[in-house]
């Protein structure tokens, strides 16, 4: 299962307030952040929620930097981390006494690695003990021992080569969509906090921010900035961070694939890239942060 953040804010006029600042981003209207009213200081809570933000969401990104010049920093500008070297380590438990451990290992750029095992117990029989690992690079995800022709193409890399071929202003305009993206969602999550609805303040998981959404039967606490729920619930399986390492120790070939990746069939990632750069991120949000993929049994 691919986990995706989403926002859900509640009814209300404020909260439609919000929403519709959502809306505006995925609908791809080009924004421009108004300044806030100087004359009224703002709320405690609004200050506690800037400062546990960055937390939450991918960290600042300053667009008069130096453009990018190469495939590892344009995919590190399209999807970025908190941390270069992320670990988190899940506890596991199912229906029937199902019990185990996820380990995910992540890198900007749209690198993860998930190392799961499982425990399922057959009764009077020996437990069965099942793992595997899956890989997801900017190209694609590979469950690892499978034939290379179940590798399942992502386009974050060929977006990243397109943006490369673009010219100076092309690839300023792109990084500073995704920058505004970013910052009317921080503006829109403190928006949500200035309210007398506590319900929607962030979780602390490990001392880390993340915030709660629920879908159907499904409900996780998302740390939006890696695209990682620190807590998952749903009728078939149960995780829970019990560990986050922001410098961890990750293998040089951690994230090798044995074979050469294909192409992304039929994406036109040029046109994607003048969709973004006009301002329309619907229908490339959901590659711009590696999803989790659950173990099953």
């Amino acid at each position: 299962m691919r986990l995706i953040g989403m926002l859900h804010p509640r009814s209300g006029p404020h909260r439609a307030s919000t929403r519709g600042r959502l809306a505006r981003v995925v609908g791809g209207v080009a924004l421009t952040l108004c300044a806030c009213d100087t004359a009224e200081s703002p709320t405690a809570d609004r200050q506690q929620m800037s400062e546990r933000v960055g937390d939450v969401l991918p960290m600042h990104v300053d667009t008069e930097a130096p453009l990018p010049e190469d495939r590892d920093a344009m995919l590190e500008a399209l999807a970025p981390m908190p941390s270069d070297a992320l670990l988190v380590v899940y506890e596991i438990a199912g229906p029937g006494g199902i019990e185990g451990s996820l380990e995910v290992l992540a890198r900007p750029g749209g690198y993860r690695r998930e190392n799961w095992t499982i425990e399922v117990p057959l009764g009077s029989e020996e437990d069965r003990r099942l793992s595997g690992s899956t890989i997801q690079t900017p190209d694609g995800v590979w469950v690892e021992g499978s034939p290379p022709d179940t590798f399942t193409p992502s386009p974050l890399g060929a977006l990243a080569d397109a943006a490369l071929s673009l010219p100076e202003a092309g690839r300023r305009a792109v990084l500073e969509q995704l920058e505004t993206r970013r910052a009317v969602l921080a503006e829109a999550r403190a928006d949500v906090l200035d309210t007398p609805d506590a319900q929607d303040d962030p979780e602390l998981i490990l001392d880390t921010a993340c915030h709660v959404t629920r879908v159907a039967t499904i409900e996780m606490c998302l740390w939006e900035a890696t695209g990682l729920p620190l807590r998952y619930r749903s009728d078939a399986i149960e995780l829970r961070a019990v560990n986050i390492d922001a410098d961890a120790s990750i293998g040089e070939h951690a994230f090798d694939l044995p074979f050469p990746a294909p192409d992304m069939p039929q994406f036109d990632a040029r046109s994607a890239l003048r969709q973004l750069a006009e301002g329309d991120l619907a229908g490339l949000s959901p590659y711009l942060h590696p999803g989790l993929r659950l173990p099953t049994a």
